[in-house]
């Protein structure tokens, strides 16, 4: 099984949801819905969870107290997801998600540590290249005379980028000592717990989601269904792929999101402009074009 071929599905569907983030904030969620967004896109873990259990229902036999920490490492999936949404209303898709690439610093600070992993020094100079590739992309040229720096959006990613890292890795961890389908319905039972949570404690998440499912439920159901489905495939491939390699690789190949971020971004602009609407200028485009190639130049050397 090659795992290069299935880390590249995970940035491939993961573009499309940022689109449908976007869409879906834009659009349904104007005037601060994000913690609506946040509710829909957690209550999947309540979808999956009888699935899994039908398909593999081993996974409720022998419990132990670390299935408790797998479901709470569902919560820093979910917590990694906050952070992107406001810096998606913030930016267009192609920037704030081309800030994922800073994930594999963190991933293989904690995979050193946590699972020992290592990777050569060509493949660390791979994943740097990506890295700063990324970084260029956020870089704001717009104004002649001075080049600007997204520290906003920055942040808002870092933080994001440092939880998924987190919780990708202990996925990793778990599921090398019990199975992957098992870690899965743990997880995702961390998932249905966190959309409870948040929809008992947190009022104006509540009041969001209940406005939003008043005005538009049908719409949003159905987009941010959608969306969840190809972020499972997504993420069930990335932790395969996680499975078979080192981990912070993994997260390296996921430096080619961008590419495809700003390839749909490119085609929605011209052909369906009401989904989505990027910045196509020709400095723009150029500015994006090259940050791209420098992140592809990256993933080349970490695949050598």
């Amino acid at each position: 099984m090659n795992w290069f071929l299935i880390a590249l599905i995970p940035p491939a569907l993961w573009a499309v949801t940022n689109h449908f983030d976007k869409y879906l904030l834009s659009k349904y969620f104007k005037g601060g819905g994000v913690g609506a967004l946040m509710v829909f896109s957690s209550m999947i873990g309540v979808c999956l969870l009888p699935v899994i259990y039908l398909l593999h229902p081993e996974v409720i036999n022998n419990f132990e107290m670390k299935f408790i920490l797998i479901a709470l490492n569902g919560f820093f999936y979910v917590l990694a997801v906050l952070p992107y949404f406001y810096a998606l209303t913030k930016d267009d898709a192609s920037v704030s998600a081309a800030l994922f690439q800073i994930i594999p610093v963190f991933s293989y600070i904690l995979a050193y540590f946590v699972l020992g992993e290592t990777l050569s020094i060509t493949q660390i100079i791979g994943g740097l290249i990506i890295i700063a590739g990324a970084v260029l992309i956020t870089l704001d040229l717009t104004d002649q005379k001075k080049i600007k720096f997204k520290g906003e959006i920055f942040a808002l990613m870092t933080l994001s980028c440092l939880l998924f890292a987190i919780n990708f890795l202990f996925f990793k961890f778990f599921a090398i000592q019990y199975s992957f389908w098992v870690t899965s319905f743990w997880e995702y039972t961390g998932f249905a717990i966190f959309a409870s949570l948040l929809l008992m404690f947190v009022k104006p998440y509540r009041q969001e989601f209940v406005n939003v499912l008043k005005t538009n439920s049908l719409a949003v159901i159905t987009i941010n269904g959608i969306s969840e489905l190809i972020n499972i495939v997504a993420k069930v491939s990335f932790n395969i792929a996680s499975l078979l390699t080192p981990i912070t690789l993994t997260w390296l190949v996921d430096g080619l999101q961008p590419f495809f971020i700003f390839i749909y971004g490119v085609l929605l602009t011209l052909f369906l402009p009401s989904i989505s609407m990027e910045n196509i200028t020709k400095k723009v485009l150029t500015q994006k074009i090259v940050a791209i190639i420098v992140m592809v130049g990256g993933i080349y050397l970490i695949n050598r």
